[in-house]
This record gives C-alpha cells, structure tokens and sequence, in this order.
C-alpha cells in the first residue's frame, strides 16, 4: 500500500479529462492505496474564477473519493519551517506539509516548487520513466 497526497493541479487535470492525470488518478484509486488531499486544495478548486454549478458538484464528487487532511497544529508548525527553509507561496507550503505530516508521496506537476524539501516525496504523472 502507497500513500499520496494529490496537489490541486492534478485534479484540475483530472476534471478536463485530461489523459495522463485521469489514467494515473484511476490506478492508484482502484489499488488499496491511501490518497489524501488538503483542505487547501478545496478552496483552490472551489475558488477559481467563473466556476459553474455543475464543476462545484465534480470537484465534491471527485473529492468525496480521497481522505481529507485538515489544518491542524503539527501542519502549521510545518508550514512554518517550510516557509523558513525555502520560499514558498502559503498555499504550497501547506500542501507541502499535509504530505509531510501524512507521509505520502506529493503528486503534482509543479514539481520544481517543491524540489530541495528534505524528506518530501514527489512524484509527477506526466513525467515519462
């Protein structure tokens, strides 16, 4: 069993159907894998510009199948080295640190403002190996 935390990049990916971000959300889905997305990501969904009725009720669709991670004190704490070590963007930082504080492996895209963390996972699904 793997653990990861999906960024909201991939997701967006995933609700524009697009292939490489579906066909990597649908395997680890379908394995006996714990997949985590923060509170966060939510709000950055959620947020964007002109988003319809309909993509609201796929994003909670979509989000309904994945385990919450809520802002807690260890994460703040987190967040707070993050911000310290490297200079980051608050809302990287706490995806940074939910993947931290759940031990998975961040799944993003974006992988260059993440690079460097000690001890953080990355894994991007567009990548070739």
């Amino acid at each position: 069993m793997s653990k990861y935390l999906i960024d909201s990049n991939i997701l967006i990916y995933t609700l524009r159907g697009i292939n490489e971000a579906n066909a990597f959300l649908n395997k680890i889905v379908d394995s006996d894998n714990d997949i985590y997305f923060s509170f966060i990501t939510r709000l950055e969904l959620m947020c964007e510009k002109d988003i319809s009725a309909e993509n609201k009720i796929k994003i909670d669709n979509l989000l309904s199948q994945l385990i919450r991670i809520d802002y807690n004190y260890r994460i703040e704490e987190q967040i707070i080295a993050l911000s310290k070590f490297k200079k980051m963007k608050i809302p990287d930082a706490i995806i940074a640190a939910s993947a931290l504080f759940t031990d998975s492996t961040l799944v993003t895209r974006n992988t260059k403002d993440f690079q460097g963390i000690p001890d953080l996972r990355l894994l991007n699904p567009f990548e070739k190996n």
